[in-house]
């Protein structure tokens, strides 16, 4: 798999975000299995109500 270069982020949550969304890209593209975790309680706050985190919003 490759790596990828990362800019300094805005804070550690928008780097977790970034972490999590390029590892979901690698793993969809070179995997069949997708499974990922996080020990990050607001990135899975994120995920699970996205509404509230309209500042992530693409």
């Amino acid at each position: 798999m490759e790596t990828q270069n990362q800019v300094r982020r805005k804070t550690a949550l928008h780097s977790e975000v970034e972490a999590l969304r390029w590892a979901m890209e690698r793993m969809l593209q070179y995997s069949t299995c997708q499974s990922f975790g996080t020990d990050c309680k607001d990135l899975i706050a994120m995920i699970n109500e996205p509404h509230a985190w309209p500042s992530f919003a693409t």
